[in-house]
Protein backbone atom coordinates (compact mmCIF):
# COMPACT_ATOMS: atom_id res chain seq x y z
CA UNK A 1 0.00 0.00 0.00
CA UNK A 2 1.08 3.38 -1.05
CA UNK A 3 1.04 6.08 1.44
CA UNK A 4 1.10 9.87 0.88
CA UNK A 5 3.04 10.78 2.84
CA UNK A 6 5.94 9.25 1.35
CA UNK A 7 5.18 11.98 -1.28
CA UNK A 8 5.27 14.15 1.60
CA UNK A 9 7.63 16.03 3.31
CA UNK A 10 5.59 19.41 2.14
CA UNK A 11 5.57 22.96 2.50
CA UNK A 12 6.06 25.93 4.95
CA UNK A 13 6.08 29.62 4.14
CA UNK A 14 7.50 32.80 2.73
CA UNK A 15 10.73 34.18 3.52
CA UNK A 16 10.40 36.59 0.46
CA UNK A 17 8.51 36.42 -2.44
CA UNK A 18 7.73 33.52 -3.65
CA UNK A 19 10.06 31.53 -1.56
CA UNK A 20 9.15 29.81 1.25
CA UNK A 21 10.59 28.94 4.74
CA UNK A 22 9.94 28.14 8.25
CA UNK A 23 7.93 31.17 8.77
CA UNK A 24 4.89 30.64 6.62
CA UNK A 25 3.35 27.94 4.02
CA UNK A 26 1.66 27.94 0.86
CA UNK A 27 -1.74 27.28 0.49
CA UNK A 28 -1.37 24.31 -2.01
CA UNK A 29 1.16 22.63 -4.26
CA UNK A 30 0.04 20.59 -7.08
CA UNK A 31 1.81 17.92 -9.01
CA UNK A 32 2.76 16.42 -12.91
CA UNK A 33 0.01 13.98 -12.12
CA UNK A 34 -2.38 16.51 -10.71
CA UNK A 35 -2.36 15.65 -7.52
CA UNK A 36 -3.16 18.90 -5.63
CA UNK A 37 -1.77 19.07 -1.95
CA UNK A 38 -3.43 21.23 0.67
CA UNK A 39 -1.36 22.57 3.58
CA UNK A 40 -3.15 23.16 6.73
CA UNK A 41 -0.60 24.04 9.46
CA UNK A 42 3.13 23.78 10.48
CA UNK A 43 3.82 23.80 14.28
CA UNK A 44 7.93 23.78 14.06
CA UNK A 45 9.07 19.98 12.67
CA UNK A 46 5.16 18.88 12.63
CA UNK A 47 3.36 19.36 9.07
CA UNK A 48 -0.32 19.16 8.22
CA UNK A 49 -1.11 18.30 4.89
CA UNK A 50 -4.32 16.91 3.00
CA UNK A 51 -4.43 15.56 -0.17
CA UNK A 52 -6.84 12.77 -2.07
CA UNK A 53 -8.99 12.96 1.02
CA UNK A 54 -6.17 11.87 3.20
CA UNK A 55 -5.11 14.50 5.89
CA UNK A 56 -1.70 14.07 7.76
CA UNK A 57 1.02 14.82 10.29
CA UNK A 58 4.52 14.12 9.69
CA UNK A 59 7.60 14.88 11.38
CA UNK A 60 10.86 16.37 9.71
CA UNK A 61 9.34 15.31 6.87
CA UNK A 62 10.84 11.62 7.72
CA UNK A 63 8.60 10.21 10.09
CA UNK A 64 4.77 9.70 9.92
CA UNK A 65 2.15 10.96 13.19
CA UNK A 66 -1.16 10.10 12.01
CA UNK A 67 -3.11 10.23 9.22
CA UNK A 68 -7.22 10.05 8.98
CA UNK A 69 -9.46 9.21 5.71
CA UNK A 70 -12.84 8.32 5.97
CA UNK A 71 -13.16 8.73 9.57
CA UNK A 72 -10.40 6.36 9.97
CA UNK A 73 -7.47 7.54 11.83
CA UNK A 74 -4.34 5.76 12.30
CA UNK A 75 -1.39 6.76 14.79
CA UNK A 76 2.19 5.93 15.16
CA UNK A 77 2.92 5.57 18.40
CA UNK A 78 7.12 6.04 18.09
CA UNK A 79 9.58 4.28 20.57
CA UNK A 80 11.64 7.17 21.98
CA UNK A 81 12.39 10.35 20.27
CA UNK A 82 12.66 10.88 16.45
CA UNK A 83 16.28 12.03 15.10
CA UNK A 84 15.71 15.21 12.79
CA UNK A 85 17.50 15.52 9.98
CA UNK A 86 20.23 16.94 11.04
CA UNK A 87 20.64 13.93 13.70
CA UNK A 88 20.23 11.33 10.30
CA UNK A 89 23.09 13.09 8.57
CA UNK A 90 25.61 13.29 11.40
CA UNK A 91 24.93 9.79 11.90
CA UNK A 92 26.37 8.65 9.18
CA UNK A 93 23.27 9.61 7.26
CA UNK A 94 20.61 6.38 7.90
CA UNK A 95 18.46 6.15 10.85
CA UNK A 96 16.05 3.84 12.00
CA UNK A 97 12.66 4.06 14.12
CA UNK A 98 10.56 1.58 15.65
CA UNK A 99 6.93 1.77 17.45
CA UNK A 100 3.72 0.61 16.51
CA UNK A 101 1.12 1.61 14.16
CA UNK A 102 -2.20 2.02 15.94
CA UNK A 103 -5.76 2.28 13.60
CA UNK A 104 -8.99 3.44 15.62
CA UNK A 105 -10.20 0.12 14.50
CA UNK A 106 -8.27 -2.64 14.24
CA UNK A 107 -5.12 -4.43 15.31
CA UNK A 108 -2.15 -2.52 16.63
CA UNK A 109 0.86 -3.66 14.92
CA UNK A 110 4.45 -3.13 14.78
CA UNK A 111 6.17 -0.59 12.41
CA UNK A 112 9.55 0.16 11.80
CA UNK A 113 10.50 3.18 9.51
CA UNK A 114 14.29 3.40 7.89
CA UNK A 115 15.55 6.31 6.18
CA UNK A 116 18.95 6.81 4.37
CA UNK A 117 20.38 10.07 2.93
CA UNK A 118 21.07 9.62 -0.56
CA UNK A 119 22.63 12.92 -1.72
CA UNK A 120 22.06 16.58 -1.16
CA UNK A 121 22.07 19.44 -4.08
CA UNK A 122 20.54 22.98 -4.74
CA UNK A 123 17.30 23.18 -6.12
CA UNK A 124 16.04 26.49 -8.13
CA UNK A 125 12.53 27.28 -7.68
CA UNK A 126 11.20 30.47 -9.65
CA UNK A 127 13.40 32.99 -7.53
CA UNK A 128 14.50 30.98 -4.80
CA UNK A 129 17.00 27.95 -4.38
CA UNK A 130 16.45 25.54 -1.93
CA UNK A 131 19.26 22.66 -0.23
CA UNK A 132 17.07 19.54 -0.87
CA UNK A 133 18.36 16.45 0.50
CA UNK A 134 17.21 13.15 -1.08
CA UNK A 135 16.10 10.60 0.78
CA UNK A 136 14.91 7.01 0.86
CA UNK A 137 12.63 5.95 2.96
CA UNK A 138 11.01 2.31 3.77
CA UNK A 139 8.01 1.95 6.04
CA UNK A 140 7.38 -2.22 6.91
CA UNK A 141 4.13 -2.67 9.15
CA UNK A 142 3.96 -5.68 10.99
CA UNK A 143 6.76 -6.84 8.71
CA UNK A 144 5.08 -6.33 5.52
CA UNK A 145 6.23 -3.48 3.54
CA UNK A 146 3.84 -0.44 3.20
CA UNK A 147 5.61 1.99 1.80
CA UNK A 148 9.18 2.73 -0.51
CA UNK A 149 10.19 5.35 -1.98
CA UNK A 150 12.81 8.28 -2.65
CA UNK A 151 11.95 12.06 -2.04
CA UNK A 152 13.92 15.04 -3.32
CA UNK A 153 13.19 17.28 -0.03
CA UNK A 154 14.27 20.35 1.29
CA UNK A 155 14.14 20.63 4.96
CA UNK A 156 13.99 24.24 5.67
CA UNK A 157 11.09 24.89 3.73
CA UNK A 158 9.64 21.31 4.15
CA UNK A 159 8.72 20.70 0.08
CA UNK A 160 8.84 17.78 -1.55
CA UNK A 161 9.87 18.44 -4.97
CA UNK A 162 9.88 14.92 -6.24
CA UNK A 163 9.42 11.39 -4.94
CA UNK A 164 8.84 8.14 -6.64
CA UNK A 165 7.37 5.30 -4.81
CA UNK A 166 7.35 1.71 -5.21
CA UNK A 167 4.26 0.04 -4.95
CA UNK A 168 5.36 -3.16 -2.96
CA UNK A 169 2.72 -5.41 -4.49
CA UNK A 170 3.17 -4.71 -8.34
CA UNK A 171 6.52 -3.17 -8.53
CA UNK A 172 5.09 -0.08 -10.42
CA UNK A 173 6.96 3.22 -9.46
CA UNK A 174 5.02 6.08 -9.60
CA UNK A 175 7.09 9.32 -9.48
CA UNK A 176 5.45 12.42 -8.82
CA UNK A 177 7.12 15.69 -9.58
CA UNK A 178 6.12 19.55 -7.78
CA UNK A 179 4.69 21.87 -10.94
CA UNK A 180 3.51 24.50 -8.97
CA UNK A 181 3.27 26.47 -5.49
CA UNK A 182 0.40 28.65 -4.66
Amino acid sequence: MIRLALVLGALAGPAAAGCFAADGMPVTATYDSGLLLEYIARDGDVLTYRAQGLTSRMKDGLWPLDYESGGQRTEYLWDGDLPDLAAVIAAGGKARAEGKMKPITGSTVPVVAEVEILGEQSIDWEDCRYRAVEIRKVIRADGKVMSDGVLLYAPDAMISFRSSSTNPETGTVRTLTLKELE
